[in-house]
C-alpha cells in the first residue's frame, strides 16, 4: 500500500470497501482475491483510524 496525497473521505473509504467486498464475491476476480483481501484490510483499518480520529477531536 502507498500513502496516498489526499486520502479518501469516509464516504469514499465505504464506497471503497463495499466495492472490494463485491469483488471478493465474484468468481471472475478469484486470482486477485489475496491482492483484493488485503487491499480490503488496509480500507477497513484506514476507516476505523479515520473514525478514531473524528472521535477524538
Amino acid at each position: 500500500m502507498t500513502t496516498e496525497f489526499f486520502p479518501p473521505s469516509e464516504d469514499e473509504l465505504k464506497d471503497i470497501i463495499k466495492g472490494l467486498k463485491a469483488r471478493l464475491e465474484d468468481d471472475s476476480f478469484q486470482e486477485e482475491w489475496v491482492k483484493i483481501h488485503e487491499e480490503l484490510l488496509f480500507r477497513e483499518q484506514q476507516l476505523k483510524d479515520l473514525t478514531i480520529q473524528k472521535e477524538t477531536i
